[in-house]
């Protein structure tokens, strides 16, 4: 029951919380394709902005192994590897 509840919350803070500009963008271009796609009757076009509204909504990237995700408490892949720009004075 505890695991439960706390698999809600998690998907809860995801679609609540930490909506950016490009997350916004994705929602919005994911609602016009869907209006374009059902006015014009294209499935293709409704079917595509079907994914980029999920994507808005959830807050998921096209990578499915979660390397590119746009919200910051997932693990950081290469980060002792890369090192930040410093510029020189």
């Amino acid at each position: 029951m505890k695991e439960m509840k706390e698999r809600t919350t998690k998907w809860k803070n995801r679609i609540f919380r930490e909506w950016s500009i490009s997350r916004m963008m994705r929602l919005g271009f994911g609602i016009g394709l869907i209006v374009v796609g059902i006015i014009w009757k294209g499935q293709l076009m409704t079917f595509l902005g079907v994914i980029f509204l999920l994507q808005g909504i959830l807050n998921l990237s096209c990578c499915c192994a979660g390397g590119c995700s746009l919200s910051g408490n997932e693990k950081q892949f290469y980060k002792d590897a890369i090192k930040p720009y410093k510029p020189r004075k």
